[in-house]
């Protein structure tokens, strides 16, 4: 059996925009749970660093993903999340080893 996709998706948010930048996450997450293949996608916020802002995701499979990156939600949202971030976008693109 095929092991799932996981991805973390690391944002640094301005302070400023954060009241900006939560509604997008949101709708990102939403929509997002709809598509085939995603079997967990949240926003999740740091404890310690309130602005770092982590997307936790998992995929049936890197085509499933690919399609997902290609969505109208995705190009919409995200260029939009990137110009609200402090910095770019950490993105880690994971296999399950244990």
């Amino acid at each position: 059996m095929m092991s799932t996709i996981k991805v973390v998706a690391r944002f640094t948010v301005d302070r400023q925009q954060f009241d900006a930048f939560l509604p997008l996450g949101k709708e990102l997450v939403q929509e997002t749970l709809k598509e085939e293949g995603c079997i967990r996608y949240e926003l999740v916020q740091d404890r310690q660093s309130p602005e770092v802002l982590i997307m936790l995701e998992e995929w049936e499979s890197k085509s499933l993903l690919d399609k997902h990156m290609a969505s109208e939600h995705f190009t919409r949202l995200v260029p939009q999340l990137v110009e609200l971030s402090a910095a770019e976008p950490v993105i880690h693109v994971c296999k399950q080893l244990a």
